[in-house]
């Protein structure tokens, strides 16, 4: 299954980084070049345990909808969206948040796993 892992030093704390990356709104803005928006279940606002938000976009020419549900939810150190319907087998995304506090450094882990067409 294929999977990618992305981690980001980041200069703010940890709930503030969880909360941002929850944030519907935020996601819009910085999607702002495919024109991802939020079409249905939380369209606007900050995602919680157990929420829906239905994604439309538009990459390499295609355009798709996706809808992603919160299924784990760890408040601020972890949580997890996963596919509930959409053009892939299998999506699932887990947002891990780490300190170092004698550094003042936080890490945004993202590893995405599945991403295999349906």
């Amino acid at each position: 299954m294929p999977r990618f892992e992305l981690v980001t030093v980041v200069p703010a704390s940890p709930a503030s980084v969880f909360a941002a990356c929850l944030d519907v709104d935020a996601h819009t803005l910085s999607m702002g070049a495919s024109g991802e928006r939020a079409v249905a279940g939380i369209t606007s606002g900050r995602l919680g345990p157990g929420q829906t938000v239905t994604w439309q976009a538009r990459y390499f020419g295609v355009q798709w909808r996706m809808t992603v549900q919160i299924t784990e939810y760890e408040s601020p150190h972890r949580f997890v969206d996963e596919q509930v319907s959409g053009p892939f087998r299998r999506w699932r995304h887990e947002h891990v948040l780490t300190s170092d506090p004698a550094q003042r450094r936080h890490w945004l882990g993202s590893e995405l796993s599945g991403g295999t067409r349906q």
